[in-house]
Order: C-alpha cells, then sequence, then structure tokens
C-alpha cells in the first residue's frame, strides 16, 4: 500500500513538471537569484544592458536578449494562444523580415544584494 502512495506522489509530480510553461521555469530559475550578491549576479550574467538608481542603496540592472531565431526552437511561441485572420495575410512577394525574439531580465539590487526580479518576452528560458 505505502509503495502505490509514493509511485501515486511520483507520478503526479511528472506530470505537473512535464506542464509547466517555460515562463514558470524561468521564474523559478530567477528566483535562485534572490539574496545572492551583485558580484555574483555580474559573474554569471556579465555587464547589465541598462543600470536604473532608485534610491541610494537600490538599483535595478536589465539584462536583454535579442536573437533571429527561439532559445528554445518555438518559432511560434503564441500560436496557441493567438489566432489572428489579420495576421495571416500574403506577402504580395515583398521579402519578409526575419523576426526577433526577445527576453528582457531586471533585477532590483538592494545594498548589492539581488531582492527581486522581473522579465518580460517571448523567449525567455
Amino acid at each position: 500500500m505505502r509503495k502505490a502512495k509514493f509511485g501515486t506522489i511520483i507520478v503526479a509530480f511528472l506530470e505537473l513538471c512535464a506542464c509547466m510553461s517555460p515562463s514558470v521555469a524561468y521564474e523559478q530559475k530567477l528566483q535562485t537569484w534572490i539574496g545572492k550578491s551583485a558580484e555574483q549576479l555580474y559573474d554569471s550574467w556579465g555587464t547589465p544592458a541598462q543600470t536604473t538608481p532608485i534610491d541610494n542603496n537600490t538599483i535595478m540592472v536589465t539584462y536583454n536578449q535579442v536573437t533571429n531565431s527561439p532559445i528554445d526552437g518555438d518559432f511560434e511561441p503564441y500560436a496557441d494562444e493567438l489566432n489572428y485572420e489579420a495576421l495571416s495575410t500574403p506577402s504580395y512577394g515583398i521579402m519578409a523580415s526575419s523576426p526577433l525574439y526577445y527576453c528582457s531580465t531586471s533585477f532590483v539590487l538592494k545594498n548589492d544584494v539581488v531582492t527581486d526580479f522581473n522579465f518580460s518576452g517571448d523567449d525567455c528560458l
């Protein structure tokens, strides 16, 4: 009986992980930075694209990633979420520009310690 319950818990956990959206997974990845030092963040992420002072002891640093192809190979990240007929117009022989995929990730540093984060974009992994 005990093995059956344990097996059920494992199966439920695996199903939960399989259903996790990329944004939830990315948020969990970023959550691990809370409490880390600014030096650790900079060593891992590099020089931020933008630094914004908030007050005397607090700054927000932002990292931007823009690519011509998605990190995860998903060329239509919103295919299941958006369906607009107006977007599927013919090209009339005009070369289409390459799509851009982006992710903007910001961290709040208070007294050189990561206290919060935020992200937006269609390719945050």
